[in-house]
């Protein structure tokens, strides 16, 4: 389960609120903003948002890993989310945001925000539950290959920005001089965005193989760990989803149907001292 799931929810909305506040760290340089209230406000948003990254590691912690093409896919969007998050905090700084406003280094920030977040974390949901949706399990090896491909891509292209920023490189310029200095670090940017686009040619292949050629899904949970409902019904699920409601008491009924024995164990933990044991029988009678 997630840890520290109360936190995670009250990170999030704080996140929402304090998002209505930061709007201006884009218009430092204008002199036109009480640079003092936005900064602060910036720098404190990044509080609830490192108590949502500490969430994820602590889950990956206690939890126990299994690098399919899902979690390659999780793991890519914490890493793309840690280098967004930390140059974030930099350009919270006026006095850092001023040497690198509207340069290379904002294209980066932005391109990793935005852009890297959105698509590690989309092909992670796409791989997980496309089995569930389609029947079918995409390929495991063209999946590690996309996620390659595109991870080196990404990377290699908007991480060399971050220096070509500090380097003092402009946005929106059509050209530079030689004698700038930006040329390697830019040919390494272009050939990696060339890496980058080819890198959804896998994942467009295994989609068309699977639906071609792949095996349907015998099980209702092919992970084997999922925990909401989803996970109940076959895939992909009827129209009626459940012939009878399933039993739920817990935040993660799928996961205690299929492995009743573990969560008979969470019940008796959890239950009052005065109803351990009624709870250990109950256990029980759940595992047999």
């Amino acid at each position: 389960p997630m840890f520290g799931y109360m936190g995670l929810i009250a990170a999030t909305i704080s996140i929402a609120g304090l998002s209505v506040t930061v709007w201006a760290h884009h218009m430092y340089v204008t002199g036109g903003v009480l640079l003092p209230f936005f900064s602060f406000m910036t720098f404190l948003i990044a509080v609830p948002t490192g108590v949502k990254f500490f969430n994820w590691i602590g889950t990956m912690w206690k939890g126990s890993l299994s690098f399919e093409t899902p979690m390659l896919w999780a793991t890519g969007f914490l890493i793309t989310f840690t280098f967004g998050g930390l140059t974030g905090v930099i350009l919270a700084s006026p006095p850092m945001d001023f040497h690198v406003s509207d340069s290379y280094f904002v294209v980066a920030h932005f391109h990793y925000v935005v852009f890297g977040t959105v698509v590690f974390a989309m092909f992670s949901g796409f791989h997980f539950w496309w089995p569930k949706m389609t029947g079918k399990m995409l390929d495991e090896r063209l999946g590690k290959i996309t996620f390659w491909t595109l991870f080196i891509g990404f990377h290699g292209t908007f991480l060399v920005q971050h220096w070509l920023g500090a380097e003092g490189m402009p946005r929106r310029y059509a050209d530079y001089l030689a004698a700038d200095g930006f040329t390697a670090l830019n040919t390494i940017s272009t050939i990696s965005s060339f890496l980058l686009g080819l890198s959804i040619l896998p994942f467009m292949y295994n989609v068309w193989k699977t639906a071609k050629y792949g095996k349907p899904v015998g099980v209702d949970d092919p992970w084997g760990y999922g925990r909401s409902l989803e996970w109940a019904t076959s895939c992909p699920p009827p129209r009626h989803n459940f012939l009878t409601l399933p039993r739920i008491r817990s935040e993660s009924p799928a996961f205690d149907l299929h492995h009743p024995e573990i969560a008979a164990l969470d019940q008796l933990e959890n239950a009052p001292h005065g109803d351990k044991a009624l709870a250990g029988n109950g256990g029980k009678e759940a595992g047999k």
